[in-house]
């Protein structure tokens, strides 16, 4: 299944070298996004932009010349890769997709404004640093 990333169109994508093991083009992605979001043995990394791998059945995390970093060299999931379980929707807030149909589920919410109020979704600002998408 294709997912629509958000900033991951053509025109931001285009130009990225593509990924060591798709060769899929990725997303621009700062350097501090990454240095924030990779297990602590992979540290120090170099200060530099890397690229996010859009493609879901690809292990790989972020990458650029020389570096190569798998989802499972992260502290968090990648919300777009194929996993089991919760998927998280707001890294900020904590909220995972199951926790968000939950609510929907009980009725209590019916709207985005309410999906905010009841679990904090999209309400942290912390995006670049929590996000693996760094947005």
């Amino acid at each position: 299944m294709d997912y629509l990333i958000c900033g991951a169109d053509s025109a931001n994508t285009g130009n990225a070298p593509p990924c060591p093991r798709c060769r899929r083009s990725g997303l621009p992605v700062k350097g501090v996004t990454v240095a924030s979001l990779v297990r602590e043995e992979k540290l120090p990394l170099p200060e530099r932009e890397y690229f996010l791998c859009v493609t879901p059945e690809c292990p790989v995390a972020y990458y650029d010349q020389d570096v190569v970093l798998e989802e499972k060299d992260l502290r968090v999931p990648v919300w777009f890769k194929q996993h089991d379980g919760p998927v998280p929707v707001c890294y900020c807030a904590g909220v995972t997709d199951a926790e968000i149909l939950s609510h929907l589920e009980r009725g209590c919410c019916s709207s985005l404004a309410d999906i905010q109020k009841h679990t904090g979704a999209n309400t942290g600002g912390q995006c670049l640093t929590k996000n693996p998408a760094g947005r």
